[in-house]
Parts: C-alpha cells; structure tokens; sequence
C-alpha cells in the first residue's frame, strides 16, 4: 500500500503518515473550504532556495507543485497555514458518515474509500497541528502488509 508521510521541516521526528485515500480527501476537503493551494517547492532544501530566488536548475523550473507527486514536496510556511485555516473551517460544519465494520477488516488497496468516505476528525486534526509546526516536506512510501 501507498501511503503519505508529511514530516516538519524543522524536526524531522515530528511527522504524520496518512493513507493516499486520507490524505487526497484531506486536500480536497481543503480545498472546497477555501485553501488556495501555492504548490510544493522541490524537496532539497538547497533547490527550494534556488527556486525561490529564481535561479533554479532546469528540473527546479520543471517541478510540478504536486502535493501527490512520487517526488515528494516542501510545502512553504503561509501554505501550510493556509492549509490549516481552510481545515478549521472544515471541521465546523463536518458531518462523518457511517461506515459498515465490515469495511475495517478488508484489505485496503490503493482505493480504500468506501462509498465517498471522508478522511477521520484526527487525521484531519493531525495534519492541522502539523501545519502549525510550519513548514513541512510530503514524502511519498510504501508499507509492508
């Protein structure tokens, strides 16, 4: 299974992993609360800068601005608040829905919502205290189940 690992910029110990389903809803919870999202800066720290100032390398200028990208991302400091903001305001008028038992003892592939699920309140909690820890890198892995 694919999942997401999004870990603080400025402590790398401090990170949040999230299924692919959780963390494409999260997005897009976000998104339809009002998050503009800016796009991810290269990885590497060193190109992030180069980038910012202009002069990046050719594959800088090339980068996407993925949030899903198998090349990971930095997601800037105001992105991630923002991110955090338009989360807040999900979580107001969230509604979950019921899911059947039986959902949590299938093996979950790379589609794992069932009937429109939405992300859980603590992943959505979790992914808001990590953007108010600042900057953030989205790292792209694979679990061994």
């Amino acid at each position: 299974m694919i999942f997401y690992r999004l870990r603080n910029q400025n402590n790398p110990n401090v990170s949040l992993g999230l299924t692919t389903s959780t963390w494409y809803g999260i997005l897009e919870l976000a998104e339809n609360n009002g998050w503009n999202p800016m796009g991810t800066l290269p990885p590497d720290s060193d190109d992030a800068g180069m980038f910012l100032a202009g002069m990046g390398s050719r594959e800088a200028h090339l980068w996407s601005g993925e949030y899903w990208s198998a090349q990971g991302g930095l997601v800037m400091l105001e992105d991630a608040l923002n991110l955090a903001d338009a989360l807040e305001r999900a979580l107001l008028n969230y509604e979950p829905r019921y899911i059947p038992s039986l959902y949590y003892y299938t093996i979950f592939g790379e589609n794992d919502r069932v009937n429109g699920s939405q992300p859980s309140l603590g992943s959505i909690q979790g992914v808001i205290d990590l953007c108010f820890l600042g900057e953030f890198k989205i790292e792209k892995a694979w679990s061994r189940l």
